[in-house]
């Protein structure tokens, strides 16, 4: 009698084991579900774009995990910052590097003063204005 509840008791957990673990096995699919590469750059130049901003000095790459990469010439840094924030937030962007070049501002120079100072007297001018 002992041993029939205990093979009863067994086979019962056993069939609830068995059902209820159904649902627990790993499935195949994966855990994240990527898009295109293609379609992720496509996604962050048109985002780029509704924003206002120049994608043609701009160089979009992704991987395919959406990890973009973004390079190329922007005005100023606030520039950069902006169009990686406008990048994290476009569709199938997991994480996003940047690789910037800044335009540089003119700076007038004197021509007279940068004569000078890139042509020094030769040695017998210098003595001569010396003696004078």
């Amino acid at each position: 009698m002992k041993n029939t509840k205990f093979y009863m008791t067994a086979g019962a957990l056993v069939a609830m084991l068995m059902s209820a673990n159904v649902n627990a096995v790993p499935s195949a699919d994966p855990m994240y579900n990527f898009l295109p590469s293609d379609t992720v750059v496509e996604n962050v130049k048109t985002s780029l774009q509704n924003h206002g901003i120049d994608t043609s000095k701009l160089q979009v790459d992704s991987d395919a995990k959406g990890v973009v990469q973004l390079s190329g010439l922007v005005a100023s840094k606030q520039d950069a910052e902006v169009a990686t924030q406008i990048a994290k937030q476009s569709d199938g962007v997991y994480a996003v590097l940047g690789q910037w070049r800044y335009e540089l501002a003119a700076v007038p120079v004197d021509s007279d003063a940068a004569q000078e100072k890139s042509s020094p007297a030769s040695g017998a001018e210098a003595a001569q204005s010396e003696t004078q």
